[in-house]
């Protein structure tokens, strides 16, 4: 069959963030905007270099649900269906595969996701109107299978022939990003992604890929590999001078598993845009040993404004467990050193590991108000297939395997050797309320904002992070001697 029309979609199963590398919903999160789609982009722009017609639809964004997704594939008439998926709403978004084949029985059912990586297989069995499952990086796997004679030349996907599934060999990581085409933001409605808190359109800006460090929760090891690959800074100034002139975005978030770990490298980008003089405002990640004055102070000039650290513990034996090389310590010098530049902090903290008691917790929550950061948000931990955590809480017999889906970073599926799943999530609410609820901190808020519409913004998400915590039962009782 020729292929000439592609629909790529975020099914309508809610907000999550679905680039492999995170699987965390949006809506469970204290200060995490809604993420474009790149990962969708990329694809569509090496459909449309080999000649297919393509639509992008994010559901979940744009507030519609199935019979929005029906209509669409009506009016669209798609060759080929590309679903991205996530561990916690796999199954509830494989019924695009079922409502697909209903339409039209020989469209093309393909699915990404990094749930694939490992169990590929058993999802393709389970899952009869799925066609293909892309293993690994999917950017170009896509362009390959619908230009192909022959699906055993593909790398990287399991799929249905006569019958029996097969498995081609892995698909070997990217090596030069440089090769990846801009994403086409042109099929994507830019007006639905925008900052927290000014409201003006923002995008993602892929700019590396894999992590030296092995932390036993995190995906970026299996997903994208322990060899850190950068794109050059050229190509990625170039990328935000096409945002800035085809799609009036001045608002970027600087993806990478590991932004700051060069140190050249960051200064070379942040130089390139004030050489430039490219006005734009953007937030990044880091490690909090992969920061200092000389990085902070280019990152600054160049119109950073925030910066997530993934501290994950107080406890430093947590720490040291979850083997993220880091020391409590480093985190206070990092957060410091962000004050002392003028940029926003946002920490970002995991709780509820198969070691961690009550006390382990509790030097958590102590931290979040020691380093007093701009934002926080809690997690609980979560075991994705393929992570050393996964391995861990099976071998405890902390959770059903059974029940992998339909829970996440804010509904715990696993429990602690010491603490219940009601009880971290209890303590998870209790340190977001009590954390952003203090008198100072909110004192400290307004008296930084400038902006009636930056206000307004702030006071709704203050709003709905009240709202999310008491939507649910809270036992403060259980917390008042002990917090």
């Amino acid at each position: 069959m020729k292929i000439k029309k592609a629909f790529l979609i975020y099914p309508p199963t809610g907000l999550y963030m679905r680039d492999d590398r995170c699987q965390a919903p949006v809506k469970g999160m204290a200060a995490q905007p809604i993420r474009t789609p790149l990962d969708l982009a990329y694809i569509a722009s090496t459909l449309e270099n080999v000649g297919v017609e393509c639509k992008i639809k994010d559901y979940p964004s744009e507030k519609q649900g199935w019979p929005n997704f029906e209509e669409d594939l009506k009016k669209f008439k798609p060759d080929v269906l590309v679903i991205s998926v996530t561990t916690p709403t796999l199954v509830a978004d494989l019924t695009a595969a079922s409502l697909a084949k209903r339409f039209k029985n020989d469209i093309l059912v393909i699915s990404k996701g990094a749930h694939y990586l490992v169990e590929d297989e058993e999802v393709l069995k389970k899952f009869q109107d799925l066609d293909i499952i892309i293993r690994g990086e999917s950017e170009f796997t896509v362009a390959e299978i619908v230009s192909s004679d022959n699906l055993e030349n593909v790398l990287g996907i399991t799929f249905r022939k006569n019958g029996l599934i097969k498995r081609t060999p892995n698909r070997p990581l990217l090596e030069n990003l440089d090769s990846l085409p801009f994403p086409a933001r042109h099929l994507l409605n830019n007006e639905l992604y925008l900052t927290p808190d000014t409201k003006e359109p923002i995008t993602l800006i892929y700019t590396g890929r894999g992590c030296f460090h092995q932390c036993v929760f995190c995906a970026v090891p299996f997903v994208a590999g322990h060899k850190v690959k950068l794109r050059s800074p050229q190509i990625i100034v170039s990328e935000i001078e096409e945002c800035i002139k085809k799609y009036n975005i001045r608002n970027f978030f600087f993806r990478a598993d590991t932004f700051t770990w060069d140190e050249k490298w960051v200064i070379e980008i942040c130089k390139l845009i004030i050489d430039k003089d490219i006005q734009i405002r953007w937030g990044t990640n880091s490690r909090v040993d992969t920061i200092n004055e000389n990085r902070l102070h280019w990152m600054k000039k160049a119109g950073c404004w925030v910066i997530g650290f993934g501290v994950e513990s107080g406890n430093q034996e947590s720490l040291d467990l979850m083997k993220k090389k880091t020391k409590v310590k480093d985190a206070f010098r990092a957060i410091s050193l962000c004050k002392r530049y003028g940029i926003k902090t946002y920490a970002l903290f995991v709780i509820g590991f198969p070691w961690e008691k009550r006390s382990d917790i509790k030097d958590t929550i102590r931290l979040t108000k020691a380093l007093n950061p701009s934002f926080i948000d809690i997690n609980i931990a979560y075991p994705l297939p393929g992570t050393e955590l996964f391995r861990l809480a099976k071998k405890e017999n902390l959770f059903n395997e059974k029940d992998l889906h339909g829970y996440d970073y804010a509904k715990p599926l696993i429990r602690t050797k010491y603490l219940t799943t009601k009880e971290l999530i209890n303590l998870r609410r209790w340190a977001l309320l009590s954390f952003y609820l203090r008198p100072s901190y909110i004192a400290r808020t307004l008296l930084s904002i400038r902006s009636p519409k930056i206000l307004f913004s702030y006071i709704t998400s203050g709003i709905q992070l009240i709202y999310k915590t008491f939507s649910s039962e809270l036992h403060v009782e259980e917390f008042r001697e002990e917090m």
